[in-house]
């Protein structure tokens, strides 16, 4: 809790001149929607209220007491039942926080009673000031303002600056525009949270006099900690100012204006042997002054106090941390390396010993002087009123488009993606600057180069009852949205020991289509193999195709483009001799899908486990692919699905229960850019599919290169493709909810075993930065009951495989890269004997 002494009248309070003519995109007046839990949410609201007049000035700010405004008594009774929970029965709010989290009834009624109860008295308060902007700094009015805006009475920009590091259930509602949340860990709890809810990753929610002492402030032989456990003095404070004093440190302590926690510390002061370097106070009259002057604080709740401390940058010790959201706050600012979490006395004694060494206490200090650089609460507040339309209203989702939505599951997410490796040019002792630069650059790439690639300016509208799904489109896309706040280490140790698990673990999260549509993190090898730039695409913006090429024209110096048109598109209007081909191809590629049937039982098949499928790397020699393509006389696309048949054959006869089948039923997507007037930037699917039945048992190398090309063929020029889109073009036409049906019931493991994909890559080299890119690994999703996915994809000197794998259904998945290998060597040897 903050020791801030200014609190808000119990109501509502214009504070500064009336409103006066405002230039355009710029708020009048400004609603802070607070609550009297502790002095927390009050100093957050200040820090929006102080960022708010620099920016606008003349703005009217005004603030109002959410628990007043809940009825008679509830301004006094809800903070005693807190207190008296806190101090007397912890397991109880203990018991309520985490019900809140892991018990879905209880978090739902919860939030319904509390959103009805606060919605009555913050609707007043807006009806009263008119305000062009409401901010909720206190979770019990954050559901009540997504109440009002889902009842249409709420039409003003309106967002949520959570004033605790680690968000719970009830801090967000996805009706709010915005929400301020001040980590990157605390961000991802409340999008867990709050499925669907806009969250962008802020600086912390302090005033500006919450800044770090000047660099050459002169230190002390024995550090100075000031024992802040908020406005409500929760916990043990005696008990931590001894331990503090037991490690050598002095000691500046508020009692919080509490009677009985200042006998108790007078009464310590007088007895501990170093009671002499104890001073009590009941209250600090300048927290920004005593935090930056203090050399580290201890707090046990990990609200305001321990943000402020953040802010002055001083070591945080999180002493006995209070039940509830105090833990949350005290693990996920362990796990940012933010702050010591020390359980108990001893604890706590030895980490304020630590910090005696004047040099220990610096490099604490220097790299939270590193966290807080760029940070700036004044763009984040200025960015909750756009001085224009960030969005406007797109067209409807295309057929195509809409299969990904419908086939999507929670087990199953529908997301495209790529791996881009980038060469490292700084070698593996360069620190995580390195990193930090090259998320600042692909920053800088979103705000200028986003906006004019349509497939990354697309969003989906959120659902209206009864009305077919629309885009929105973002005139200048966020990078805050789509770029991940933090970024990670690969290699030992690093975050994630290797390529393949970094890039599961960020496929683990599905990107929303609704929110977000795409997302990019930046990842970077300890050992100095590259820099990593992972990408994933909500299936419905588009195909690998067209996500390759807007990733491209996104992060390459070269801004390039992949061909737009096929060797074989004569261009020009088709004629009536074209248009009845066209049809007659259709009506045979309709016939060949529906006497294919279904696909029968296969090794490959079974229940999903979840979205954390296994993402698998692998590096094929692209002159190796292409000469054995040559040799074999067949497509480069037939020769890498004989490679993977072989793979399977070898795989399958090892590890399934049965062996081998003789074939795996295979959905091949086949692009439909080289139609006229189709190219690559087109957003959007532009595929259709090939259904074969790719052979699988025991065969020569050399045979099932050429059946799996006949197949191929065969299936080519029967019109599946064409066939597969008309289909999709007629379930366009039908209701939402009957498209979800029948995509539900031929979308997945009834009809197909694998996915496989091949697609074209840069013809020559591109960089990034000036370092080259590579490889680019594809990252294709699976289907409802589909456990294998294969993409491919053909760039520079090598041919790279994308494997998505559900290991409770695919077997020692920790052998595909090998066996994959092996299999394009037979395939390269009989060549040569050849």
């Amino acid at each position: 809790m903050s020791t801030s002494t200014s609190t808000p009248t119990t109501t509502s309070r214009p504070v500064g001149p009336a409103a006066v003519p405002a230039p355009p995109g710029t708020p009048r007046r400004v609603l802070l929607v607070t609550g009297s839990l502790g002095e927390g949410h009050h100093a957050a609201a200040r820090a929006v209220e102080e960022r708010a007049r620099a920016l606008w000035p003349g703005v009217e700010v005004v603030w109002t007491e959410t628990l007043d405004a809940m009825g008679r008594g509830a301004g006094s009774l809800f903070p005693a039942i807190y207190a008296g929970c806190v101090r007397r029965l912890p397991w109880l709010y203990d018991l309520y926080f985490r019900a809140l989290w892991h018990v879905p009834p209880f978090r739902a009624g919860t939030r319904a009673v509390v959103s009805r109860w606060s919605a009555r008295g913050i609707a007043t308060a807006v009806a009263a000031h008119d305000p062009d902007l409401v901010v909720a700094t206190f979770p019990e009015a954050v559901l009540g303002l997504g109440r009002l805006r889902r009842t249409g009475h709420l039409t003003m920009p309106a967002a949520a600056l959570v004033a605790d590091p680690a968000p719970h259930p009830l801090w967000g509602d996805k009706a709010l525009d915005l929400h301020l949340v001040s980590t990157a860990e605390g961000a991802r709890m409340l999008q867990r949270a709050v499925p669907g809810a806009a969250v962008r990753v802020a600086a912390l929610p302090v005033t500006g006099a919450f800044t770090p002492p000047a660099a050459d402030a002169p230190g002390r032989t024995r550090p100075l900690v000031h024992v802040s456990c908020g406005s409500l003095a929760f916990g043990d404070v005696a008990g931590a100012c001894a331990a503090v004093l037991d490690g050598g440190g002095d000691v500046l302590v508020s009692a919080g204006r509490v009677p009985s926690v200042r006998t108790r510390l007078e009464r310590l002061a007088g007895h501990h042997p170093r009671g002499v370097r104890m001073r009590v106070v009941d209250w600090v009259s300048d927290p920004a002054a005593t935090t930056r002057d203090c050399d580290a604080v201890v707090t046990n709740a990990g609200g305001a106090t321990a943000l402020e401390a953040l802010a002055c940058a001083r070591p945080l010790l999180l002493f006995a941390p209070i039940p509830g959201h105090g833990r949350a706050n005290a693990e996920l600012l362990e796990r940012e390396g933010l702050a010591t979490v020390c359980p108990g006395p001893d604890e706590l004694r030895d980490a304020v010993a630590a910090l005696a060494d004047p040099a220990a206490r610096e490099s604490v200090v220097a790299g939270l002087r590193t966290r807080l650089a760029g940070r700036d609460l004044a763009a984040d507040v200025a960015a909750l009123i756009p001085a224009r339309a960030e969005t406007v209203p797109g067209e409807r989702v295309r057929a195509q488009d809409a299969l990904f939505l419908h086939a999507a599951t929670a087990d199953v997410p529908q997301q495209v993606g790529t791996r881009l490796l980038v060469e490292d040019v700084t070698g593996p002792d360069a620190g995580p600057e390195v990193a930090a630069a090259w998320r600042a650059h692909v920053a800088q790439l979103i705000t200028e180069r986003a906006g004019r690639i349509e497939l990354l300016t697309r969003r989906l509208a959120p659902a209206e009852p009864g009305r077919p799904r629309r885009w929105v489109v973002d005139l200048a896309p966020d990078s805050g949205r789509h770029l991940r706040a933090d970024t990670v280490s690969v290699g030992p140790g690093g975050d994630h020991p290797d390529w393949d698990e970094a890039l599961t673990a960020f496929f683990a999260e599905p990107v929303d289509p609704v929110t977000t549509g795409w997302q990019v993190l930046i990842a970077r090898h300890t050992g100095g193999e590259g820099i990593g730039v992972l990408a994933k695409v909500h299936h419905s913006l588009g195909d690998g195709l067209a996500v390759t090429d807007a990733l491209i024209r996104l992060f390459t110096d070269e801004e390039a483009t992949l061909p737009t048109r096929g060797p074989g598109d004569p261009g020009g209007p088709p004629t009536a001799r074209d248009r009845a081909r066209a049809a007659a191809r259709i009506v045979r590629g309709i016939a060949g899908l529906a006497t294919a049937g279904t696909a029968g039982r296969s090794p490959l098949t079974g229940r999903v486990g979840g979205p954390g499928h296994h993402r698998i790397g692998v590096r094929l020699d692209g002159r190796h692919v292409r000469d054995a393509a040559r040799r074999h006389g067949v497509a480069t696309t037939a020769l890498v699905l004989a490679v993977v048949a072989e793979f399977l054959h070898r795989h399958l006869q090892e590890h399934a229960p049965g062996g081998a089948p003789e074939r795996v039923r295979t959905m091949v997507p086949l692009t439909t850019r080289t139609a006229r007037g189709v190219g690559s930037r087109s957003a959007g699917n532009r595929t259709a599919a090939v259904s074969l039945d790719l052979p699988t048992g025991p065969m020569p190398p050399a045979e099932r290169v050429a059946r799996v090309a006949e197949l191929l063929d065969r299936g080519t020029a029967g019109g599946q493709p064409e066939g597969a889109a008309a289909v999709l073009r007629l379930l366009g036409v039908l209701p939402g909810r009957v498209q979800e049906l029948l995509v539900g019931g031929v979308y997945g493991r009834r009809f197909f075993h694998l996915l496989a994909s091949v697609m074209p890559g840069a013809r020559r080299p591109l960089h990034m930065q000036g370092a080259l890119i590579s490889e680019v690994y594809p990252v294709l999703p699976l289907a409802d009951g589909v456990g294998l996915a294969v993409g491919a994809l053909n760039w520079g000197r090598f041919t790279t495989l994308g494997v998505s794998a559900d290991a409770g259904i695919v077997r020692e998945i920790g052998g595909i890269p090998d066996c994959l290998r092996a299999s394009l060597r037979d395939m390269s040897d009989v060549c040569g004997r050849g």
